[in-house]
């Protein structure tokens, strides 16, 4: 039976490891809501796989912090930067496979050879695999040298900081179970809609299309930039103690490192895999 019918946190949990282990970034499971916003600092909750904020680096009670840390709060340095916007992201897990989609097959699909971001991916029979996809996303972060200085904040050392967060008018996720289907994804443009005021010309309206018949699939589409379906999470890197060779100073983004997921490994549905110890190993 595949359990994530009636345990969609399974699922969940295990679309974050999938995307995670290609990426290093964690997918956002309700990307309409904006959660996490760049400069929130919190935690994973381990049974849900969801980020809980416990405070932001842009509030007034953290302005003291700031302040110590060698940050003017008044001045934007600290604030996110808006990087270019790139015309698509995909990424897919393990044991999915990228095949080109046959046009000539779905010739009933209006536009579907001239769609923007189009393919078929094929999952290992026996395994889950994952896809995740965006149209025209924009990146928000916060700079390398605000990082090295946020470092030095004793709160941020147990929190995870929210660092990057990915904006879209377009995404597609997809979760695939163990039946090995090869599920087709195309983002189509249809009629022109009319544009909003203070804006130059019409702007085509667009929907996915896909012929998924099992699994999980999400996607949604606006015009503009609302969607936050990928974030970045880091944690201050643990300082060591001094060694005989030391290693060479790390500065700025160095500090910080992508924290591992909160749960052991999942199999194939979505549930943790047992770890045994070995008594006679630790027995003397």
């Amino acid at each position: 039976m595949w359990t994530w019918l009636t345990h969609e946190s399974n699922a969940q949990r295990k679309f974050i490891e999938l995307i995670f282990d290609r990426t290093g970034k964690y997918p956002n499971w309700d990307p309409p809501s904006e959660i996490p916003q760049v400069g929130s600092y919190g935690l994973i909750d381990k049974d849900t796989g969801n980020f809980f904020p416990k405070g932001s680096i842009y509030s007034n009670e953290f302005q003291p912090l700031l302040l110590r840390a060698g940050i003017d709060p008044k001045s934007d340095e600290h604030y996110p930067k808006d990087c270019p916007e790139e015309s698509e992201f995909t990424t897919w897990s393990k044991n999915v496979k990228r095949i080109e989609l046959k046009v000539e097959s779905h010739a009933g699909v209006p536009g579907i050879a001239e769609a923007s971001i189009k393919g078929t991916w094929q999952v290992k029979k026996g395994t889950t695999g994952a896809v995740l996809l965006m149209n025209k996303p924009r990146i928000k972060n916060i700079t390398s040298d605000v990082l090295g200085k946020l470092s030095n904040i004793e709160l941020l050392q147990s929190m995870h900081l929210v660092t990057k967060v990915f904006y879209c008018p377009a995404f597609s996720m997809y979760l695939s179970d163990k039946s090995g289907e090869n599920i087709s994804i195309a983002l189509l443009a249809s009629a022109p809609v009319v544009a909003p005021v203070g804006t130059a010309g019409a702007m085509a309206e667009m929907k996915w299309w896909s012929d998924s018949q099992a699994g999980l699939a999400r996607n949604g589409c606006k015009t503009e930039h609302c969607f936050t379906p990928l974030y970045e999470l880091r944690h201050v890197r643990h300082r060591r103690n001094r060694r005989a060779t030391p290693s060479p100073e790390r500065t700025g983004e160095q500090l910080w490192v992508s924290p591992p997921l909160p749960w052991a490994p999942l199999d194939e549905d979505g549930q943790e895999v047992p770890v045994y110890i070995n008594a006679s190993i630790m027995s003397y």
